[in-house]
């Protein structure tokens, strides 16, 4: 009995540790902000914060990172794209930290 109780035990402390919470990545958090959410929610998934937070793109590099990204299956409602575009450009824009080069596209490679 003392083991079924243990296993169950351990059982339910590893579900809880697989579904828990990763944080974000190490190094600068997304800063706070109307679509903080929506970042988190559609680019968290694939990638790590600072994937976002070190690029440093202009405004229209962000827009063609959406339409590349948008491509590969991330959701981005029509609604939400220019507010979007707003968020990523103010935080992590040329201004904010040393320019990034543009990615290349895949036609380059």
């Amino acid at each position: 009995m003392f083991i079924r109780i243990f296993l169950f035990c351990f059982l339910l402390a590893s579900i809880n540790a697989v579904f828990a919470q990763a944080p974000e990545a190490p190094g600068k958090p997304l800063p706070p902000g109307p679509m903080q959410a929506k970042v988190k929610a559609g680019c968290l998934q694939c990638h790590n914060a600072s994937r976002i937070t070190e690029a440093h793109f202009s405004r229209m590099q962000w827009s063609d990172e959406l339409d590349k990204m948008v491509g590969l299956g991330a959701v981005v409602p029509d609604a939400d794209r220019k507010d979007l575009l707003d968020y990523l450009t103010t935080n992590f824009g040329p201004q904010k930290g040393g320019t990034k080069k543009a990615p290349k596209s895949d036609a380059a490679k």
